[in-house]
């Protein structure tokens, strides 16, 4: 009965084993599976990220061109003005030799002094307008350029 004993306590011993490894590797099995699981979740996200990155990126270029372009036209349109003014201030000094030099001289020093006064206010006037329009274009187009990067940035992603 002592052998019969033994045997039995060997065989329960050795399913206890069997089924232990077989836990066990099942175990581990369940580990892999978990941590491949993880895995790719993990590198999910890193391409979740990178496009996200990608779309901010492209849209702080496509702003910064829009603006670059908006800079470029308020320039030309400055140069343009410019231009104008020159040619208003050709014609007002124009004017101011024709009234001092009258055919017929109908005023006197005064008449020339207050022409000499009114065409060099207008000629301030019109430059200081020209340089504010300058700055307010520069300004009016950075905040913009400013305001669409902050919304691109904080836009939500796209859905997929």
């Amino acid at each position: 009965m002592n052998l019969s004993a033994s045997i039995w306590t060997g065989a329960v011993i050795a399913v206890a084993l069997a089924c232990g490894g077989s836990y066990m590797k099942g175990r581990a099995d369940g580990r892999a599976a978990e941590q491949a699981i993880a895995q790719k979740a993990r590198a999910d996200a890193v391409e979740v990220a990178r496009a996200e990155e990608k779309r901010r990126t492209d849209a702080q270029t496509v702003i910064a061109n829009d603006a670059k372009q908006q800079r470029d036209t308020a320039r030309a349109d400055a140069v343009a003005a410019a231009s104008a003014a020159n040619g208003l201030r050709n014609r007002v000094a124009e004017l101011v030799a024709s009234a001092r030099h009258p055919a017929t001289s109908s005023g006197g020093a005064t008449t020339g002094d207050a022409l000499d006064l009114l065409a060099d206010v207008l000629s301030r006037a019109d430059e200081t307008a020209g340089e504010l329009a300058d700055y307010a274009d520069r300004a009016r187009i950075a905040g913009q350029q400013c305001e669409r990067s902050y919304d691109a940035l904080i836009a939500a992603p796209p859905a997929n």
